[in-house]
C-alpha cells in the first residue's frame, strides 16, 4: 500500500480543505492554532502545507516552514488521518521529506515534542518520541525549550529533535539559536526580546549534542 502513497505541496482550495480536515480531526483544541493563522503564515511567512494521498484519499497533512538564511525546515504540523494511522504511513512521509521537490535544498528538519517527563499522558508522549526515533530522528540536548505561553497559560516544556539526511553528531549553538529565534518571531509572533526566548538563547551550549 504506501508504494501508492504521493506527497505534494498543497496548491488548492479543494487540497487545503482535505488537509485541514485531517487537522481539526487529530489535534485537541488547546494545540489548534485558527485557520486564519495557518493561512495567514503561509501567505506571509512562506510556511507550506503538504498532502499525501494514497490513491485520491488524503491521509496525511503537514505544515513545514524553511528557516530563513539556513538548510533547516521546521516541522510545525503532521498528522495522519485515523482510520490510516499504525501502518507506517507517517515515518514514510518523514523519511521522503528531503525528496519533495521544494525541499530538494534543505537538509535537516527540526521539530517540537511533548516531554515525555511532563504531563499525564507520558505513555502517549513516549509513544510519539519512538515513533520519531523511527524515522531517524535525534533529540537535541544540554538545554531546555519551552514554547510560548498562549492564553495566559504557563510555558510548556518540549523537547526538540532532528531529522538529518547528514550524519551529524553536533550543531554549533549559535546556529541553534538563530534558528530558534526564527521559530519564535515568525511562527510564534513573538518579539525577539521575548523573555521566555531569551531564556531558552542564553542556556544553550556552545556546541549541541544529538542522540
Amino acid at each position: 500500500m504506501l508504494d501508492n502513497i504521493t506527497i505534494s505541496e498543497v496548491k488548492t482550495d479543494n487540497e487545503f480543505n482535505d488537509a485541514i480536515k485531517i487537522y481539526e480531526e487529530a489535534f485537541p483544541e488547546g494545540e489548534k492554532r485558527p485557520i486564519e493563522d495557518i493561512k495567514r503564515n503561509i501567505e506571509e511567512n512562506h510556511e507550506k502545507m503538504f498532502i499525501a494521498m494514497d490513491n485520491g484519499v488524503p491521509v496525511i497533512f503537514s505544515m513545514i516552514w524553511p528557516v530563513r538564511d539556513s538548510d533547516f525546515l521546521f516541522l510545525d504540523y503532521i498528522a495522519v488521518r485515523k482510520d490510516y494511522r499504525g501502518r507506517g504511513i507517517g515515518s514514510l512521509f518523514l523519511q521522503r521529506i528531503f525528496d519533495i521537490r521544494e525541499n530538494n535544498d534543505f537538509n535537516h528538519m527540526i521539530f517540537e515534542v511533548e516531554n515525555p517527563e511532563e504531563g499525564d499522558n507520558k505513555k502517549q508522549r513516549m509513544a510519539r518520541i519512538k515513533f520519531y526515533r523511527k524515522a531517524g530522528a535525534k533529540t537535541l540536548t544540554g538545554f531546555k525549550y519551552f514554547l510560548p505561553p498562549r492564553n495566559n497559560n504557563e510555558s510548556q516544556e518540549m523537547k526538540l529533535m532532528i531529522i538529518s539526511r547528514k550524519n551529524i553528531r553536533n550543531v554549533s549553538g549559535e546556529r541553534i539559536q538563530s534558528i530558534l529565534s526564527e521559530i519564535y518571531t515568525h511562527i510564534y509572533n513573538r518579539s525577539s526580546n521575548d523573555r521566555t526566548l531569551s531564556g531558552i538563547l542564553g542556556d544553550i551550549p556552545e556546541s549541541v549534542t544529538l542522540e
